[in-house]
């Protein structure tokens, strides 16, 4: 089972590059259902592009809303057991980079690999 996290709050791709932009997050009692993609549902996916109204609204948002999103996004999603994480982030160094960090560090993780263009 693989998660992707998109936590690139002021662009979010990934729905649109998996092509399940028009899906929508559901609540459950533990939590957001992530939206499950391909015919075997291996994939979750947990996007702020499925909360905006249309998929072109702007986001623009200081550090302490997106910390809370992004802490939301990882303790308020139903993953379920999780082989890999995958975590998109915006270019740079902003705060999505440490927020995100810091909201995975509890959950005591084995590894991660950094993938960053310039």
């Amino acid at each position: 089972q693989v998660g992707i996290l998109d936590v690139d709050l002021c662009g979010p791709s990934i729905p649109r590059m998996l092509r399940v932009q028009d899906s929508a997050v559901h609540q459950c009692d533990s939590g957001w259902v992530p939206v499950f993609v391909g015919q075997d549902k291996a994939i979750a996916l947990m996007s702020i592009g499925f909360l905006l109204e249309r998929p072109d609204d702007a986001v623009v948002w200081r550090g302490p809303k997106k910390n809370a999103l992004i802490k939301q996004f990882v303790t308020d999603v139903a993953w379920g057991e999780l082989d890999f994480l995958i975590v998109d982030t915006p270019p740079g160094t902003s705060d999505e980079h440490i927020s995100t960090v810091e909201a995975l560090r509890p959950h005591q993780l084995l590894g991660a690999v950094l993938v960053t263009t310039p």
